[in-house]
Order: C-alpha cells, then structure tokens, then sequence
C-alpha cells in the first residue's frame, strides 16, 4: 500500500488538508467578530453543500489535475473573499465558492486514494485518509488561534505559503480523466444510498451545530483553537486502531450498530448542554471520539460494496451532499424558531438510530444485501 505512488498522493492530501483546516479552524470566532448571527452562519453552510451538488450535476467530465488545481484556487479565492468581509451577501459567496473546493478536491483524491489501496488493506487505508484530518486538526486550530491572537493578518500569510506548497505538490500527482452519468453513479452505490444519505442528514450535527454553537461559550480565536484540537485529539488514536483492527476481522458492518446506536445515545443527550459548558464539552468530545471511526467504516463499506470508484465515488458525494443540504436546511429552521435549539437533537437522533434499523433490515430481515 505504501508504494512512491501512493506515498507522493498522500503528501498531497496533508498539504492540501493542512492549507485548508488550518485557514479555516477558527473562521466562526472571525465571523462571530465581523458582526455574523449563528443563522446566517448556518445558511452559509448550506450554501457550501448547495455549491457542491449543483458542481456534481454539471462538470461531470475533468481530469484529476485540473480538478485538484481548480480545488487549490477556489479556496484561495474563499479566503479573499473573507479576509475583508463587507456584507452578508458577500460571507454568503465565499461559503458557495469553499463548495466548489469540495467537489475540484474530494471525488479525485477519493478515487486515487482507493484506487491505490489493496482490497485487503481498505480499512486501514481509510483510516489513514481520515486520520490524515484528524491530525492535523490537533496542530492547526492551536497555531491559528495563536497567530489570530496576535493578527488575524498572520493567518492569511501563512495560507498563502501553503497555497504554494500544495499547488507545486498538484503537479506530481498521476492525471486521470473521470467521466460519469449522474443516474448511472446513483445506481453504483443502490445498496449504500441510503445510509449514505442518513449520514449527512445526521453529519449537520458535527459539520453546523458544534462548530457555530460552541461560539455561546467560546469566543476567542485561541480557545476556540485548543477546543477544535481537542475534538481531533479524540478521534486520532481509535481511528488508526480500528481501521487495521476491521482489516484483520473483514467484518466492518458489525462495528456499524455499537457506533451508530452510540452515537444516537449522544445525540439525544445534547439538548441538556446547551446551557453547560462541561456537559457540551464531553458529549463534542464523544461525538468526536466515535466520528472518524464511523467515517472509516461507513466509507470503507461503500468502496467494497462499490468496486467501479469512477462511478461510486461520485455518487457518494452526490447523495452525502444532499443529505447534509437537508440536516443542515433543518437545523437553519431549528435556529429561526427555538434559541437555544433543542428539537434539532432530537431529529438527528432519529437519523442516525435508522442506520442500523436499516442495515438490520437488509441484512437479517429482508436479506438483499451483504455488507463486509
């Protein structure tokens, strides 16, 4: 698994992740700072999601480099629109340009990543590629938070000197076309769609909900910082462990209903925090913990029920993208209408409890399909 090949991509991915987590790590404290409302934060995100899908939709021929230089650009322009930030209409174009960066970087690397990787060896590979962030996001948030205290301004510097590592890195990297039919890719992963689509709606939790409403109990960029890394620092040592553990076992879908049935169980708990910083603490920590492991098994689940990725992979983007557009559109109504939100926990809950509901179904009740 570790040939040069694979080893020069994944030198790609950390530039790439490290230009991208550490330029955005504290970005809530920035906005909060700039005058922005935890809703129009929240609608900013959807707009992300909304950005990506109409990308899959329409630019359904490129080539991987093109993508990745074309990934590298969109989010240096997401930073220069947000360095100086002069009406919400403005905040609310650079969240749709960082969703572009989604789909230029993701459904490439995804495919090459996997592509690379022995069938025997999927789970730790995909551990690997999570794990990758999850490292970086205890080094980053820490460093940005610090320079942030000093001057925002530092931040951008040193985007910038990533912005150049990472695009002389895009040129090393194997080109290969990628053409697909949107029908054709939603039919590749018939049997993992809807968990694929649970997942996102479930993933408003950790992608809108933690990030934005920390900010009621931190709200200076350097805490902030050390709480982000924090939450990274929980899901890096059972990452790893798992993903070699589930290669061994080859029988990752049995660690699905444990992680999902907790997950649920956190979830749930989350309405009695949003008054206590500790409780808040420990349940983002937990979700945290369980989180990276889940994306592990639940991606590594898709490539071997999957095995065409030029299909797969853009499918699964698709409809993970539609279901985070969807929890996260329901979490921006939970917002208008209750403060602090505590039915949105409930919904999210619910989602994530019909994974395994699901995947008992298929597999013991109704049997139409086998999962590793």
């Amino acid at each position: 698994m570790y040939k040069k090949e694979f080893r020069t991509l994944l030198i790609f991915y950390f530039s790439f992740l490290w230009f991208s987590i550490f330029s955005r790590s504290i970005l809530p404290t920035y906005y909060l700072k700039q005058g922005f409302t935890f809703n129009e934060m929240i609608w900013g995100s959807v707009l992300i999601f909304a950005s990506q899908i109409i990308a899959l939709l329409t630019l359904r021929r490129l080539t991987s480099r093109i993508s990745w230089y074309l990934a590298i650009i969109t989010w240096l322009a997401f930073i220069f629109l947000i360095i100086k930030l002069f009406s919400v209409y403005q905040f609310y174009l650079a969240m749709f340009v960082s969703g572009l960066t989604l789909f230029f970087f993701f459904v490439f690397y995804n495919i090459a990543h996997f592509e690379l990787t022995p069938t025997e060896k999927r789970g730790e590979s995909s551990a690997v590629m999570f794990g990758t962030g999850s490292l970086i996001s205890v080094i980053a948030p820490i460093f940005a938070g610090f320079l942030a205290q000093i001057n925002i301004a530092l931040i951008w510097i040193f985007s910038s000197v990533s912005f150049l590592i990472c695009f002389y890195l895009t040129g090393l990297q194997k080109n290969f076309e990628l053409r697909y039919g949107v029908k054709e890719a939603l039919q590749e992963i018939e049997s993992t769609r809807i968990f694929i689509f649970l997942q996102g709606i479930w993933e408003a939790l950790v992608i809108g909900i933690i990030p934005i409403y920390t900010l009621f109990f931190i709200k200076t960029p350097f805490y902030y910082g050390t709480f982000v890394a924090y939450l990274a620092l929980a899901g890096v040592v059972s990452t790893f462990l798992l993903g070699r553990f589930t290669d061994k076992l080859q029988k990752r879908s049995v660690f699905l209903y444990p992680l999902t049935l907790s997950m649920a169980a956190v979830t749930f708990m989350f309405p009695y925090a949003t008054k206590n910083i500790g409780l808040w603490v420990i349940l983002s920590g937990a979700i945290s913990f369980l989180l990276p492991v889940f994306w592990n098994i639940s991606t590594a689940m898709v490539v071997d029920r999957n095995p065409d990725l030029n299909r797969a992979i853009p499918g699964r983007e698709l409809t993970l993208a539609f279901g985070r557009l969807l929890g996260l559109f329901i979490t921006a109504l939970s917002f208008l209408v209750q403060q602090p939100p505590r039915y949105i926990f409930l919904v999210l809950g619910v989602v994530i409890l019909l994974f395994p509901a699901i995947l008992y179904w298929n597999t013991r009740i109704k049997k139409a399909y086998k999962y590793l």
